[in-house]
C-alpha cells in the first residue's frame, strides 16, 4: 500500500528542481556579463569620418530640386499660311544667328504680293482720275462763275441806272422791281456756283483722302507681305542650340505655328520645386546656392508660381548672367534656399547625427595616453545649412566629432577606437 510524502521532503524536492535550472541560468548570466565586460566594443578609424568643431558662419537652408534650362529659349514661328518645303537643321544642331532652319513655299504669300501690287496701282489710278475729274468740274464751275460775276455787275449797272430813271419818274415802279430781281437772280445763281464750287472741292478732297488712306493701308499690308517673306527662311534670332523643330517635310502650318525652339546657352537659370509645406517661407529675393555635381553657384529666386501643382512649389532661380562650363540644358541640380544666417558662431560640418533642430546625441573623440575614444555627448544643434550645423552647445571650438553613422552605438557611453 502506497503512502504519501510527507511536507518537509516535498519541499525538499521541490527546491532542489528549482536549483536545477536556477543555477545554469545564473552561471550563463554571470559569463554573458564578464563578456561583456572583457569584450568591449570597438571601431576602424579608417571605417570612420570626423570633422572638427570651428567658429564660422552658418546658413540655414531649405533643400529643394531643380533642372539647368537656358535663361532664353526663343520661338520661331511661321510669319504666314505655308508648306514646309525643307527642313535645313535637325534637333541638337548649333546654329548662328541668322541661319536659316526651315524653308517654306512661298508660291502663295508671293502671289498675295503680287495681287496687292495691282491694288495699289487701280487705287493710284483711280486717285488720278479722281484728281482729274476735279478739276475739269472745277474749271467749267470757274467759268460760270466768271460770266455770272460779268451778269450780276451789268445788272447792277442796269438796276442803278433805271432807278435813277424812276427817281425822274421817267419808268414806273413796276419797271424798276424788273431790274431788281433781275439783279437779285444773278447774284442768286452766283452763290450757288460758288457754293457748289466750294462743295466740289470739299467732296473730291474726301474722295481722295479715303482713296489715299486705301493706298497707304494696302502699302503697309504689301511691306508686312515682304518682310514676312523676307522671314520665311526661319533664320534664327541668335547663336544657340535648337531643342527642338518641325518635323515632316511637306506639312502645312499657318500663321503663327512654332516651327523651331532655339536655346541661347550664353545663360542658364534654375527650374526648381519644393514640398508646399514650405510656401509661407519663400519669397522672392531669397539667396540660394545651386549645386551640379561638384560645383556651386550662387543664384537668387526670381520668382515664385502662385499655383500649387500635387503639393508641389515651384520657382526660378536666377544665377546673375553666370555661366559655368558644367552647366547643360536639363541637367538636375541640387538647390539650397537660405532662410536665415548666424555668423562667428560654433559650427561643425553637417552628418548622420543631424535629424534636425535641437538636441542630438554625437560621439566626440578623446585621446587618453595612447589610447583612443568616442565618447558619447549630447549637444544642441540650431541652425542647419547645406553642408554645416549650427553648436549651440555642449561641444567647444577644437572638438573633433564623428560624422559617420553611429546609431548603433547610441545606447553605449563610449566606443574604443583602433
Amino acid at each position: 500500500m502506497d503512502r504519501e510524502f510527507s511536507p518537509e521532503l516535498q519541499r525538499s524536492n521541490s527546491f532542489r528542481s528549482v536549483l536545477k535550472f536556477v543555477v545554469p541560468l545564473a552561471l550563463v548570466g554571470a559569463a554573458v556579463v564578464y563578456g561583456a565586460g572583457m569584450i568591449a566594443p570597438s571601431l576602424d578609424k579608417t571605417a570612420i569620418r570626423t570633422a572638427t568643431v570651428e567658429r564660422g558662419a552658418v546658413e540655414a537652408v531649405i533643400e529643394a530640386s531643380g533642372v539647368v534650362v537656358p535663361e532664353i529659349d526663343r520661338v520661331l514661328t511661321s510669319p504666314i499660311d505655308a508648306r514646309v518645303l525643307r527642313i535645313l537643321k535637325r534637333a541638337g544642331d548649333s546654329v548662328s544667328k541668322g541661319e536659316a532652319i526651315v524653308t517654306l513655299d512661298l508660291a502663295a504669300s508671293t502671289l498675295a504680293l503680287e495681287k496687292l501690287s495691282d491694288n495699289i496701282a487701280r487705287k493710284a489710278n483711280q486717285q488720278a482720275q479722281l484728281a482729274a475729274t476735279l478739276e475739269g468740274r472745277l474749271i467749267k464751275l470757274d467759268n460760270q462763275i466768271r460770266l455770272k460775276r460779268r451778269d450780276v455787275t451789268l445788272d447792277s449797272i442796269k438796276f442803278l441806272q433805271n432807278r435813277a430813271l424812276f427817281e425822274k419818274t421817267y419808268i414806273s415802279q413796276q419797271e424798276l422791281n424788273q431790274f431788281d430781281t433781275q439783279l437779285q437772280k444773278s447774284r442768286d445763281e452766283l452763290d450757288a456756283f460758288l457754293k457748289e464750287y466750294a462743295n466740289a472741292k470739299a467732296a473730291s478732297k474726301l474722295e481722295q483722302e479715303g482713296v489715299a488712306l486705301e493706298i497707304t493701308s494696302l502699302r503697309k499690308d504689301k511691306n508686312q507681305s515682304r518682310r514676312e517673306l523676307d522671314q520665311a527662311a526661319a533664320r534664327a534670332e541668335s547663336s544657340g542650340i535648337l531643342t527642338w523643330v518641325v518635323q515632316t517635310e511637306g506639312m502645312n502650318v499657318g500663321r503663327g505655328t512654332m516651327l523651331a525652339r532655339i536655346a541661347d546657352l550664353s545663360s542658364y537659370r534654375i527650374d526648381a520645386s519644393i514640398s508646399d509645406i514650405h510656401r509661407e517661407r519663400m519669397s522672392v529675393g531669397l539667396p540660394a546656392k545651386v549645386r551640379v555635381g561638384e560645383t556651386s553657384l550662387e543664384g537668387v529666386i526670381s520668382s515664385v508660381l502662385p499655383t500649387i501643382d500635387n503639393g508641389v512649389l515651384k520657382f526660378t532661380i536666377t544665377l546673375g548672367g553666370q555661366t559655368n562650363a558644367v552647366l547643360r540644358p536639363n541637367l538636375q541640380a541640387d538647390v539650397f534656399i537660405q532662410t536665415a544666417r548666424n555668423g562667428a558662431t560654433l559650427r561643425v560640418k553637417k552628418g548622420a547625427f543631424v535629424r534636425g533642430a535641437g538636441e542630438q546625441v554625437v560621439f566626440v573623440m578623446q585621446r587618453k595616453g595612447n589610447s583612443l575614444k568616442a565618447e558619447r555627448r549630447t549637444v544642441r544643434i540650431g541652425l542647419i545649412g547645406a553642408d554645416t550645423c549650427e553648436i549651440l552647445s555642449g561641444l567647444q571650438a577644437g572638438d573633433e566629432v564623428i560624422i559617420s553613422n553611429m546609431s548603433e552605438y547610441q545606447h553605449l557611453t563610449s566606443v574604443a577606437i583602433k
